[in-house]
């Protein structure tokens, strides 16, 4: 194999030795590069690229984790957009409740009073009727006694008609002055 290569360099010699370069030379560097090629793509190079793919790799999976957080943030942010607007419906249901309480509970307190205020006009209207059969009582009583007095005045002495009308009328008047 050396042969070979020193026939190739040697009929290298041949082409490139009237440019000035030695093909001996040329061929042993030519090797030297393909080693360092060699041994820099198998070394070098290699792990290089694989660190950048697990680089690239991280960045990606980075990127995913970001977008899927995002996600999950949106999410989130209309999640508690619906359970505000939840609570909100919930609490316009506790206040309309509330309401409809009160109304009703106006209403009953509303007939209650209605009915204590009937009950009261009632109450005063049998005191008025009561009393009011009371002073008719007394007013006939009282005619009663006027009557009984005129008409013993009357027995007690017979007048004429002038002094008989003077008498009632004195009676009246007495009997009106005492009520």
């Amino acid at each position: 194999m050396v042969e070979e290569t020193a026939q190739a360099a040697g009929g290298l010699a041949g082409i490139i030795g009237p440019l000035g370069v030695n093909g001996k030379l040329f061929v042993a560097q030519l090797i030297n590069v393909a080693i360092i090629v060699l041994v820099m793509w198998r070394w070098v190079y290699r792990p290089l690229m694989k660190a950048l793919d697990d680089r690239t790799k991280k960045i990606e999976k980075g990127l995913a984790d970001a977008a899927e957080a995002a996600d999950l943030k949106e999410a989130a942010e209309e999640e508690k957009s619906a359970a505000v607007v939840s609570a909100r419906l919930k609490a316009k249901e506790i206040v309309e409740q509330a309401e409809a309480e009160a109304q009703q509970e106006r209403e009953r307190i509303a007939a209650r009073a209605k009915q204590d205020v009937e009950k009261i006009v009632a109450e005063g209207k049998e005191q008025l009727q009561a009393e009011k059969a009371k002073l008719i009582q007394q007013a006939k009583s009282a005619a009663s006694e006027l009557l009984v007095l005129a008409v013993e005045k009357v027995a007690k002495e017979k007048l004429d008609a002038k002094k008989d009308e003077r008498l009632i009328r004195d009676s009246l008047k007495s009997a009106m002055e005492r009520l």
